[in-house]
Parts: structure tokens; C-alpha cells; sequence
């Protein structure tokens, strides 16, 4: 099942080692920097964004209503110009002239001049900002030109082929004078009166571009360092009043012109003009096929948001002092605690160990500090317990030493009467004393609870010898293993002994039959079993079981069970003893062990 605090904990001791690489000062600093600092500038910069949205969102609209505002005069202007085109084209005059122009003496040509100025006069001078009207053939002999200025050859016939591919018979563009005077011009094909598919020839109406722009936009300001200015659909720019926006140039095609909506859709959008990131509002003009174009630089929106960030830069430096100063003056209730805590450690680490620190407060500094003076008082207690046990071993050691005589006075006396009983010739307290001393010497002396099982028949030989003092031939031990390896395998000690004991003491007839003792070994796979067992009396085992008060129950329970106990102990339960007998069949034990060689047991 996912536990959600151990996955978070383990998550953070792993992280730990990272941290426990700095010091706690400055890792207080960083989290109270970051816990501190980090809504701040948040809060910070969102609040700029969402300003800077809502600013721009406003400025953009009210942009938009602007220049569409200003698009709407333009398109009227225009149409004063279009209306005068359209009543020039009807004038009789042209109408007539323009057919046989190319006929016409020069004399003839000079009146029909006059002739026009007279009768276009008042309509043309009634607009005070045309520049030029040119009517002209076919064949571009000028027939009227009222202002007499020199045009570009080229740029001529790039205006009457724009006539005919506009869809209005009106085709406004952008033209320049020899003398660099920017106009605008409208020019228009003249169609016979009588026959609208045939066209007689141009008029062309200049327009002072200086006049048109104060006339319509000049005036408006979108805002500081803000720019306004007319491109035709090619991005070629008709107008404009600021100086860097030179009339004729393709003004920031590719950053602004480029990114227009083809579908001539009002709409605003940000890019950059000269490195500078600027909005960028547009308002189309049907009537000319035009763009008026508002640029309206990013740094006057963000203009009033200078001092709320200036204000928020004091904040963030008066949060990072106050911060920096809670975390020292933290760092300090740590550090002085931690301080006197490590001093105390090294005097601990000296040994001296009666120095406390004192009242604590109750913070984890205080309980460590408890704590630790909980661990001096017990380390006390246990070097006062480690040096009373250091004395009473060595007053042992000493006991022992001194019990040791007893032993050796012991072997040395038996020695002495093992010698006497040989020099007078009594071989059976020879032997017996001899086996005693031997049976004596294994059982004090040898410390191990594993030996080999050579040593283990040895120990009981020496006590059958013992017995044949007291018992004389009533009973006859004999030993024998199937295999010679086996006598090296280790088996506890003095497990045969109260087993053959039983069979002395017990097995012998009233009619004083030699009672028979045999002692087998064999292997079966890692196991070595060793049988006992004899040809006496035997007994029930169930009611050996039920008289548990008799001699016999008693010596069974307390010598055969302590050797069952003793097996189970080493080896598990697996191993042990199993007694089988019955009455004038005799009794046999079986003893399982594993089988374990010397060099397997390292604590042998």
C-alpha cells in the first residue's frame, strides 16, 4: 500500500546529503530568502503581467477606435477627389478634345488649354490641397497640366497600368516630384461619354501630401514616441509625419507590413520596429486600398508600471534585509545552543564526565542537551558497572588460580597411589586409580562441550574400569564403530556414560548372569547413529513411564533425559535420543547426531 509520508520522507533524506554539505547559517538564509522573496517577486510579476495585459488590451482599443475614426475622414477626404475625377471626365471640353488632340495645331491646343483652366477653375481651386491636375492621352501627351511639375517617366506608366487593374477605375498611390515634393495622387481613365469601353485617356489628380496629413491625422497623438502613417497594399508608404517614415520606402515591411491581416481585419499585435518592441494597430481604408497604421511603442504602455516596480525593488530589498536578519538572529538561537553542545561533547570525548551543562530550554536543543546529559549519567553507571565487573574478574581469575592447586594436589596424590598399588603388585587399583585419575582429568580439565568421539569412549572405558572395582564381571562393555573416520567426529561429552551407567545398575538378573553391554556406531548419510545396548532384564516402558518415583524412572529421567536435552539444544529436534525395551529382552538406545568434523566447528 503507498504510504504518502514515508514516500515524502524518504524524498527528503535523500535531498539531505545535498543539504548537509552547507552550513545551517546559509541554509537558513536561502529558505528564509526564497520562503520570503519568492511571493514577492510573484506576486510581482504577475501583477506586471496582468497590468501590462489590461494596459495594453485598453490602449489597443482605444487605438483601434481612433484610427478607425481617422480611416473614415481619410475615405471622405478621398471621395471629394473622386468626385471632382468624375466631373472632369464629363466635361465636355476633354470629351471632346482628347480624340483629336494629336490633330490639333499648336494654336489649337493653346486655346483648348485656356479653355480648360477657365472651366475647371472653380471646381479644382474649391479643394485647397491639390498640387497638380494632369489630363492626358492615350499616348501620354499631357492635353491640362495645372501645376506644370516633372514626374518620373516610369513611375507615369506604372500609374496608368494600375488603373487597369483596379476595380473602381481609381488607383491612388504615392508619387514624388523631380524637385522631391511628396504627393498623392489619384489617377483615372477617361472614357468616351457615348461609349463606356472606349478610353480616350488619364487624368491625374496630385494631392500635397503635407496638406492631406494635417488635414486628417497629423494632429492626433496616440502617445509618446507613438507613430502614425498610410501604406498602400504593396507596403509602400503614401504618408506620413514622422520623420524616421520616409514617404515611398517599405517602412518595416517584414515587421509590420508582413504580419497585416490579408483580410483587411482590424486588428492589433506586437513586433519589433528598429529593435523596439512596439504595438502595432491597423485601420483599413476601402476606398484607396490602403493601411493606416498606428505604432505605439511598448515602453509608453509600461510607462506608469516604472514606479511600481521601483517600489517593488525596495520591497524585495527590505524583505531581504528583514529576512537575512531573522535568519541570523535564528541562526544564533541555534548556533550558541549547539556551540556549548559540542564543547561538552569533547569534554565527554576527554572523559570528563562530571561537567553538566545546566538549564536548558524546552526546545530540541534542550531535549538533546537532556538528553545527552541522560546518556553521561548512564555511561557513568556503566563504567562504574564495566570497572566492578573488571574487579570481580580479576578476583576470580585469582580464585581460579588458587582452585587450581586443588586439582593438581589431586592428580599429584593419585599418581602417588596409581605407583604404590603397581609396586605392591595390585593391578586392579592400579587401573582404577588410573582410569579415575584420567576420567577426573578429562572432566576438570578439558573445557570443551564438543570432543571428539574417540575421547568420549576413552572417558567411558576409564568408567567401566572404575566399575569392574565395585561390580566386578557382572557385565561386559565392548565399542565398535563401522567406520575409523567416525571416531574423529565431535559429539557432546558424557553422553554415553549415563546410558551404560543404566545398564550396570539396572539390567543385571537376580541369578547373577554377566550382563552384556555393546556400543555400535554406524553412518547413515550426514547422520551418525550410535546404539547401547544390553541383554539384562529390561523393563514396560509404559510403566517406566507411570513410576516415574523409582530408582530406575529417576536415574532415567535425570542422566538419559539430561543427554536427550543437551542434543536438542545443539543440534535442534531433529537429533536426540530414542530408549526401546522390554521386559527379558534386554534395553537399546539409540543416539542421532550429525556428523562434524573438528574443522567445521571453529568455537571447538
Amino acid at each position: 500500500m503507498f504510504n504518502g509520508n514515508t514516500f515524502f520522507r524518504s524524498k527528503l533524506g535523500s535531498a539531505s546529503p545535498i543539504l548537509r554539505r552547507i552550513s545551517i547559517k546559509n541554509r537558513l538564509l536561502a529558505a528564509f530568502l526564497i520562503t520570503s522573496l519568492l511571493p514577492v517577486l510573484f506576486v510581482a510579476f504577475y501583477s506586471n503581467y496582468k497590468y501590462e495585459n489590461s494596459i495594453t488590451e485598453k490602449i489597443s482599443a482605444s487605438t483601434q477606435q481612433v484610427l478607425n475614426e481617422l480611416a473614415q475622414n481619410m475615405m471622405r477626404e478621398l471621395e471629394q477627389y473622386e468626385t471632382l475625377s468624375e466631373a472632369i471626365i464629363i466635361n465636355k471640353s476633354i470629351q471632346g478634345a482628347l480624340p483629336k488632340f494629336e490633330e490639333m495645331t499648336d494654336f489649337q491646343k493653346n486655346n483648348l488649354r485656356s479653355t480648360l483652366s477657365e472651366e475647371l477653375a472653380q471646381q479644382i481651386f474649391r479643394l485647397s490641397n491639390i498640387a497638380n491636375v494632369v489630363i492626358f492621352t492615350n499616348e501620354g501627351q499631357p492635353i491640362f497640366d495645372l501645376g506644370f511639375e516633372w514626374y518620373p517617366d516610369i513611375r507615369l506608366d506604372q500609374l496608368t497600368d494600375s488603373v487597369e487593374s483596379s476595380s473602381g477605375n481609381a488607383s491612388w498611390t504615392y508619387l514624388r516630384t523631380y524637385r522631391g515634393a511628396n504627393r498623392i495622387a489619384l489617377t483615372r481613365a477617361v472614357y468616351a461619354e457615348d461609349n463606356l469601353n472606349r478610353k480616350l485617356g488619364y487624368i491625374m489628380i496630385l494631392i500635397d501630401e503635407k496638406v492631406f496629413s494635417r488635414n486628417t491625422y497629423s494632429h492626433v497623438e496616440l502617445g509618446q514616441g507613438s507613430r502614425i502613417y498610410v501604406a498602400d497594399k504593396n507596403g509602400f508608404v503614401v504618408s506620413s509625419v514622422a520623420p524616421e517614415i520616409e514617404q515611398g520606402s517599405d517602412y518595416g515591411h517584414n515587421e509590420i507590413f508582413a504580419k497585416l491581416n490579408k483580410e483587411h481585419k482590424n486588428e492589433a499585435f506586437y513586433t519589433q520596429v528598429n529593435d523596439r518592441k512596439t504595438l502595432v494597430v491597423s485601420s483599413y481604408i476601402r476606398s484607396a486600398d490602403w493601411e493606416l497604421i498606428g505604432l505605439v511603442p511598448h515602453s509608453f504602455l509600461v510607462s506608469e508600471l516604472k514606479e511600481m516596480r521601483g517600489n517593488i525593488v525596495f520591497i524585495c530589498l527590505l524583505t531581504l534585509m528583514l529576512s537575512g536578519g531573522l535568519a541570523m538572529w535564528i541562526y544564533f538561537s541555534i548556533h550558541s545552543p549547539m556551540r556549548l553542545l559540542l564543547q561538552y561533547a569533547n569534554q565527554i570525548r576527554l572523559g570528563q564526565l562530571e561537567t553538566k551543562i545546566g538549564n536548558s530550554y524546552p526546545d530540541e536543543m534542550g531535549k538533546l542537551t537532556e538528553t545527552i546529559d541522560k546518556m553521561v549519567e548512564q555511561l557513568k553507571l556503566l563504567i562504574f558497572q564495566v570497572e566492578s565487573e573488571q574487579q570481580a574478574k580479576r578476583d576470580a581469575e585469582l580464585k581460579m588460580l588458587q582452585a587450581q592447586i586443588n586439582p593438581h594436589f589431586l592428580f599429584n596424590t593419585l599418581n602417588s597411589l596409581k605407583w604404590s598399588a603397581m609396586m605392591s603388585g595390585n593391578e586392579t587399583v592400579r587401573q582404577g586409580i588410573e582410569s579415575l585419575s584420567e576420567l577426573l582429568r578429562n572432566t576438570i580439565l578439558v573445557k570443551e562441550e564438543l570432543i571428539p568421539l574417540e575421547m568420549e569412549i576413552d572417558n567411558l572405558l576409564h568408567y567401566a574400569t572404575i566399575q569392574r572395582i565395585r561390580y566386578g564381571d557382572s557385565f561386559k562393555l565392548s565399542c565398535a564403530m563401522s567406520d575409523d573416520e567416525l571416531y574423529a567426529c565431535l559429539v557432546p561429552k558424557f553422553i554415553l556414560q549415563p546410558i551404560v551407567e543404566n545398564s550396570i545398575l539396572h539390567a543385571g538378573n537376580e541369578d547373577g548372569r554377566r550382563v552384556g553391554i555393546r556400543v555400535e556406531g554406524v553412518r547413515e548419510g550426514a547422520t551418525l547413529k550410535i546404539v547401547i545396548a544390553d541383554d539384562g532384564k529390561g523393563f514396560d516402558m509404559n510403566d517406566a513411564q507411570n513410576r516415574k518415583s523409582s530408582s530406575h524412572a529417576k536415574l532415567s529421567g535425570i542422566g538419559i533425559g539430561n543427554v536427550d536435552e543437551r542434543i536438542r539444544l545443539h543440534f535442534g529436534a531433529a537429533y536426540g535420543l530414542v530408549t526401546r525395551s522390554a521386559p527379558n529382552e534386554g534395553t537399546e538406545t539409540e543416539i542421532k547426531l550429525p556428523i562434524l568434523a573438528k574443522e567445521e566447528r571453529s568455537d571447538v
